[in-house]
């Protein structure tokens, strides 16, 4: 346990030092004047309708998050989602991942291991989506050999997971056997069990979504999840930069900045998100780098805000509180409930 809680406290603090850096190196390119007179520029009807686009998005996530997890009530699942996304913006180390989680199980009684194998399927849908959009646009849109070859490897490399856990989900116990002696010899003892653990429950995830056909709808929901995502980051770029908004620009910045919120970070993103959605701009299409920080800006921490208000609503709606879900889901992040 204090193991891990150095672990986790070592992450925190890298994340913090990797925001803090992209942020400076970020506003050291920039004139806050060209700043200012980019959001001075805006037009407000473009963000209106980008706020109607969120809301849109938002309720698509809810609803296939209730699908995963077998046909929650979907004001119950909204909620829960909201105050996730809440604690992922105020919280370091992803805790609203947990925290959700611990909220649908205790409104529904589902076990709570249920509702983190259905976290952990949305995540790995999102994650597919994300490389997979990322091979899409670096082969539409000119750009450098490395970043077209590093989502031409991205997306092979995606394509062998798919089908290493296929074969794992359909022969779980024969895969372990002949993993674990090799395993063995490269990690040592404790470091296999733990990767087999981990793999146990990306089976078990996978296994409680139940039917096919949940999973295709959930796959469908997903299209439609990140349709949505960029058809709203597109419709911001209007309200900044009308002369190059387009999807291809859109997209590619909404694949940036889930690549950069990979990365260690302070809570929701802050600093290095910007850095990579910025760039997706100003390095392929030679945007100004005021519009394209001002748009930045406006498209990220505006959702931020937006999911910041929406988490504190959804928490009084359920008559919970800020402390019981952070407590109770630091004690659940602390245990292996999924496995």
């Amino acid at each position: 346990m204090a193991a891990k809680s150095a672990s986790s406290s070592r992450a925190v603090i890298l994340g913090l030092l990797l925001s803090a850096a992209a942020a400076a190196w970020l506003f050291s390119k920039l004139s806050f004047a060209e700043l200012a007179a980019g959001l001075r520029a805006a037009d407000a009807r473009w963000l209106v309708a980008s706020l109607g686009l969120f809301f849109a998005m938002f309720g698509v996530r809810a609803y296939r998050w209730a699908v995963l997890l077998g046909g929650t009530p979907f004001s119950t699942t909204w909620h829960a989602n909201a105050i996730g996304y809440f604690f992922n913006a105020t919280l370091p180390l992803r805790a609203g991942e947990v925290a959700r989680a611990y909220v649908i199980a205790k409104k529904t009684g589902m076990p709570i291991a249920r509702a983190l194998s259905a976290v952990l399927v949305e995540r790995l849908l999102d994650l597919a989506s994300v490389v997979l959009l990322f091979f899409w646009f670096a082969r539409r849109i000119p750009m450098r050999p490395a970043f077209t070859s590093a989502a031409t490897v991205g997306a092979i490399a995606f394509a062998v997971c798919v089908l290493v856990a296929a074969v794992f989900v359909h022969r779980a116990d024969a895969a372990a056997r002949r993993l674990r002696p090799l395993l063995e010899r490269r990690l040592g003892v404790k470091r296999a069990d733990a990767a087999l653990s981990k793999l146990v429950q990306v089976k078990d995830a996978l296994k409680a979504v139940g039917s096919p056909r949940r999973m295709a709808e959930s796959i469908a929901l997903t299209v439609l999840v990140w349709a949505l995502t960029i058809a709203l980051a597109e419709v911001c770029l209007h309200a900044f930069m009308p002369d190059i908004a387009d999807v291809s620009k859109a997209g590619l910045v909404v694949v940036m900045a889930n690549l950069g919120g990979a990365l260690p970070s302070a809570p929701g993103g802050l600093g290095i998100v910007q850095s990579f959605a910025t760039s997706a701009l100003v390095v392929p299409f030679g945007a100004p780098e005021g519009g394209a920080l001002a748009f930045v800006l406006a498209w990220s921490l505006g959702q931020t805000l937006v999911l910041v208000a929406l988490g504190i609503v959804s928490i009084g709606r359920l008559g919970l509180s800020f402390n019981e879900i952070r407590q109770r889901s630091a004690a659940l992040g602390s245990t292996d409930v999924t496995g």
